[in-house]
């Protein structure tokens, strides 16, 4: 974690901080991420950085605890918004990840930090936490009362099938940016398929009626 003194500094300064460190490990695999670099972009001093982080690995763990803590702070704004509405959480996630995919090659992070699993594995939270956070944060926000189950196990499971879809959109709109309006609505029309169900209810002919009665 950042030290209290990064935390108490402007939010203009901890922005050109994150934006110089983050160019930085998307354009360098960690081994070669350079602090000289990171803090001659944003115009901070070696000494004044070690006050901050106590080192680059600190350092990589506050940007993607920090992208995750922004997506989830638009998850909770859209939940507000829209009467604990799932799916409209679930558009806003997409348009969130997208414009920081526009702004930040995601995938070429990926590409430089799989490199270092054993790095990952000790930077990403626990899964089983994860998956608790999601349940708590989703059924404290999310109108499950039109849900056919609206137990924190189903939720769970309708959020990873949804976020499942969601990554493989913003892939293929990555790699193929002309696509991406289609990415988009391919994505929505899985959202309605999610939540309207796919086939049509049966029609009842006038014999199973008369059976029923």
């Amino acid at each position: 974690m950042p030290s209290q003194r990064f935390m108490r500094l402007p939010e203009e300064k901890r922005q050109v901080i994150w934006e110089a460190a983050m160019d930085e490990f998307l354009h360098q695999p960690f081994e070669k991420v350079s602090i000289n670099r990171i803090i001659k972009d944003a115009g901070i001093s070696r000494g004044s950085f070690y006050t901050y982080f106590e080192d680059k690995r600190e350092l990589l763990s506050f940007i993607l605890g920090d992208t995750k803590k922004r997506w989830s702070q638009a998850c909770e704004v859209s939940l507000e918004q829209s009467g604990g509405d799932f799916f409209i959480m679930m558009e806003t996630l997409f348009d969130v990840a997208m414009e920081f995919c526009r702004n930040n090659d995601l995938f070429n992070l990926h590409k430089n930090l799989i490199m270092y699993p054993d790095l990952l594995q000790s930077l990403m939270p626990d899964v089983n936490r994860c998956e608790e956070e999601v349940k708590a944060g989703m059924f404290e926000k999310v109108d499950t009362s039109r849900f056919r189950d609206p137990t924190p196990e189903s939720g769970l499971l309708l959020f990873k099938i949804a976020l499942m879809a969601m990554i493989g959109a913003i892939s293929e709109a990555c790699m193929r940016p002309e696509r991406e309006t289609q990415s988009r609505n391919d994505y929505l029309r899985v959202l309605s398929m999610l939540k309207h169900g796919v086939c049509r209810e049966p029609e009842i002919t006038e014999t199973e009626v008369l059976d029923h009665e």
